[in-house]
């Protein structure tokens, strides 16, 4: 298939850079290229399937898919890998097909070794909507190892477009620490807070609400490296924004969460 890329060299970085260009195609990145789109570029075709490392802030738009992809997250939780996806509009989204590969060498570097890409669950889509959709998925009991996600979006045509890929390394103990993202998000009365542990720690898990004062208490107490999920109960709370707190070692970190009554 013929393509027409334009290229940016930026002194100290090489960035390739396919600028619009619609047109009724595909386009398709190969395993282990690498794609870098700066603000103001974009990709975009009927069709784009990118098979290798994608970066950048610029857009990766399909023409016959209007389904907006805003996030695409991957965590590991003891043996499990949880992938979490939001899109902001769809349009005739018949869902999400999720394929998964091991990557063999665990070193971060661009030359990994990536096994064949093989369909592990779907997960159907909200048809057409301008309300931003949140999705999950769990893939569970996965062997020690470093792994590498995708999303295959289909319209309810047929057509298809590929996210961009995610990774993930399922360890019997954390690399680091980490606090996820709450889950479901927004929610009501209750949510899931998880975080991890590489080192024993004594662990602070703290909720305030929007003005910085302590509404509740989650965790306070020694724990030791691993995997953590505690639920907020949040039934005695207003409807509005607050802001939870891990506080582990050195480390110190926040994130929003949003009650809906």
């Amino acid at each position: 298939m013929r393509r027409i890329l334009s290229y940016l060299f930026i002194p100290s970085l090489l960035c390739l850079i396919p600028f619009s260009a619609k047109s009724q195609s595909t386009i398709e990145f190969q395993s282990g290229t690498q794609i870098e789109v700066t603000t103001g570029a974009d990709i975009c075709a009927d069709n784009v399937i990118i098979n290798g490392s994608y970066s950048g802030s610029g857009t990766k738009c399909g023409g016959a898919l209007p389904v907006e992809l805003v996030s695409f997250t991957v965590s590991s939780h003891w043996s499990n890998a949880e992938l979490y996806w939001t899109t902001a509009t769809e349009m005739n989204n018949y869902g999400f097909e999720i394929e998964k590969s091991r990557i063999q060498n665990t070193e971060v570097s661009s030359k990994n070794k990536i096994e064949a890409w093989g369909k592990i669950a779907f997960v159907e889509g909200n048809g057409t909507t301008n309300v931003p959709k949140e999705y999950s998925f769990t893939d569970k009991n996965i062997s020690i190892g470093k792994y590498s996600y995708r999303l295959k979006q289909i319209d309810r045509d047929g057509k298809f477009e590929y996210s961009h890929e995610v990774e993930v390394v399922i360890s019997p103990i954390p690399q680091m620490f980490a606090l996820m993202q709450n889950y479901p998000n927004p929610f009501n009365p209750t949510t899931v807070i998880s975080y991890q542990l590489p080192v024993n720690s004594h662990v602070s898990l703290k909720v305030y609400d929007a003005i910085g004062r302590e509404v509740a208490t989650l965790v306070n107490d020694v724990k030791e490296a691993g995997y953590y999920s505690v639920t907020f109960d949040a039934s005695r709370l207003s409807t509005g924004m607050y802001i939870y707190i891990l506080r582990a070692e050195n480390f110190v970190v926040s994130k929003k969460l949003l009650l809906l009554k």
